[in-house]
This record gives structure tokens, C-alpha cells and sequence, in this order.
């Protein structure tokens, strides 16, 4: 089965004021070439919906750069054929390291590049 692909970033929570999420879904989206989306709080009921409404259309790969992944489990599930990658951008990188910083930014960059390949590489 061939991989489609989405990224998702959670701008709530901190996230979107310590990091340029708009730079990463530009770095991403050159880099990968797949679909970025953003959103204010990807918990929400209209964050999930934006999801599943995109697996219903195809998508079998999904990154969602929000939270730690040991949180939300249930929010996140979207059944056995989709492949989720959780990166943790809230505590691993905004909560834990200086914000809106060169340094902070390019980690949080690479969290999500090394959620995408896994996803890639996942069977």
C-alpha cells in the first residue's frame, strides 16, 4: 500500500509562541514534499476532525508535532491501518528550551523531519 502522508502542528499550549511553526512546515513541506497543516489546538474536537477527515480521504501517515506522546492516546487513534508518529514539541523542546532561540527552532525542525522519515519507513 503506498503512503500518503500528512504532517499536523499544534500551535496551543506554549508551542506556537516559542516556536515559528510556519518555518517548519515551509522546511518540511520543501524537504519532504508533504502536506503541513496547523492548528490552534489539534486536541480539539475540530483539530481531530481535520485529521480523520483527511485519513477518510486517503491519509495513512500522520505526524502530530504537538504534545507528548504519553498523553491524548485516545485522541490520536485513528485505527490499525493509519501510522501515527507523535512528536513531542510541547515538553521535548517549547517547555524545555529557550523560547523563539536558533537553537530551540532547529531541534524542534529536526524532531519533526525524524517524525516524517519514520513514518516513512514504518510498516
Amino acid at each position: 500500500m503506498e503512503k500518503k502522508i500528512c504532517v499536523y502542528i499544534c500551535k496551543g499550549c506554549g508551542i506556537g509562541d516559542a516556536i515559528n511553526v510556519d518555518k517548519i512546515k515551509e522546511v518540511v513541506e520543501n524537504e519532504y514534499k508533504v502536506p503541513v497543516k496547523i492548528h490552534d489546538a489539534l486536541c480539539s474536537n475540530d483539530g481531530v476532525n481535520i485529521i480523520k477527515k483527511d485519513v477518510d480521504s486517503g491519509v495513512n501517515g500522520v505526524v502530530i508535532a504537538a504534545c507528548s506522546p504519553r498523553v491524548k492516546r485516545e485522541v490520536f487513534d485513528f485505527g490499525d491501518k493509519v501510522i501515527v508518529e507523535r512528536v513531542n514539541l510541547r515538553e521535548g523542546v517549547a517547555w524545555s528550551h529557550e523560547p523563539n532561540n536558533e537553537d530551540t527552532q532547529v531541534m524542534a525542525e529536526d524532531y519533526v523531519k525524524m517524525g516524517v522519515v519514520k513514518v516513512q519507513k514504518a510498516e
